[in-house]
């Protein structure tokens, strides 16, 4: 156990990164408990915040690291402007959208894209450090109970560009694969296309690990978006199409873990599309460098990166 270690203090939710057994590095962990319907309801994130400034009360910390609660984020900054951090320095993971006055509080910001930090202010690029975002998932049972079939696979949530990808399709002999979250906003459906609604990460993954490549259409050429499921499929081996976009360029380079398409390009969907699926070739050498992709995105890779950034800090 690193000694330093024992003096950060990490207020989050119990969920991927921080539910392993790595995460067990870092000795002192506040967890958020699901008192009213979810661990973001505004009374259980107040509970756990809470928790922790009297954690810090009675034994002050030398840092105080906020995981997955993102809410917590701008309490805690107000917290340690009033003196109430007793002195611990903050770090904070995830946060792009802080302003310089916000940024004076904290000292270090965790940030999942090297372009992202390239292009923000002076105040968060001083502070930002880069990590890649492990996958997660149970990848092994994935792969178990997957059905392996010929289509493509596209699935997320936030700023995803499903209506491109449909349009792409639509007239091909391409069979594809949506888990959308509202598919009931995406309209008509091509006869080669299925359409699913949001479904546990395990069956997620599972109908992911059964395609033959993954699709991550993005509305924002410059979003941060898409990461978690680009780093999944990556974890199962998977060749990857995805919106050449900030937040994805660290983890797909095109021509080798996948190929990348510029925001709404329908030709350029189909264009890889018909090569992903007529090339194995290609496809093959993209699962080769998928897999080798993958060995920087494990929770041991991602542990050491932020016990690194906290011990610098203590030090």
């Amino acid at each position: 156990m690193n000694s330093r270690l024992e003096d950060v203090l990490v207020i989050t939710v119990r969920k991927s990164f921080w539910a392993s057994k790595e995460a067990e590095v870092f000795p002192r962990r506040i967890y958020a408990r699901v008192f009213f319907g979810h661990s973001t309801n505004l009374a259980d994130s107040l509970i756990v915040a809470l928790r922790g400034l009297l954690a810090i009360l009675l034994r002050p910390p030398r840092i105080v690291l906020l995981g997955s609660v993102e809410r917590l984020v701008p309490w805690f900054i107000r917290a340690r402007r009033a003196g109430l951090l007793r002195g611990a320095k903050l770090v904070v993971t995830n946060q792009l959208h802080l302003d310089e006055e916000q940024l004076r509080q904290v000292d270090r910001v965790i940030l999942y894209a090297r372009p992202l930090i390239e292009a923000a202010g002076p105040a968060l690029r001083e502070r930002a450090v880069f990590a890649h975002l492990p996958a997660d998932g149970d990848f092994d049972a994935a792969r178990r109970a997957a059905r392996p079939g010929d289509h493509a696979f596209a699935g997320g949530g936030a700023d995803r560009d499903f209506e491109t990808l449909l349009e792409a399709v639509t007239d091909t002999d391409l069979r594809l694969e949506i888990v959308a979250c509202s598919p009931e906003r995406l309209g008509s459906v091509p006869p080669n296309c299925e359409v699913r609604g949001r479904m546990p990460l395990p069956a997620f993954l599972e109908r992911m690990a059964g395609a033959c490549f993954v699709v991550v259409p993005l509305r924002d050429p410059d979003s941060p978006h898409g990461q978690t499921t680009v780093v999944q499929a990556l974890a199962l081996g998977k060749a990857v199409i995805a919106t050449r976009s900030p937040g994805v360029v660290d983890y797909v380079e095109d021509g080798r873990e996948g190929l990348l398409v510029a925001a709404g390009d329908v030709g350029g969907y189909r264009e890889a599309l018909l090569r992903m699926s007529g090339d194995e070739q290609l496809r093959v050498s993209c699962e080769r460098q998928a897999r080798r992709r993958a060995e920087s995105l494990s929770y041991s890779e991602f542990k050491g990166r932020i016990s690194a950034v906290c011990s610098q800090l203590v030090g």
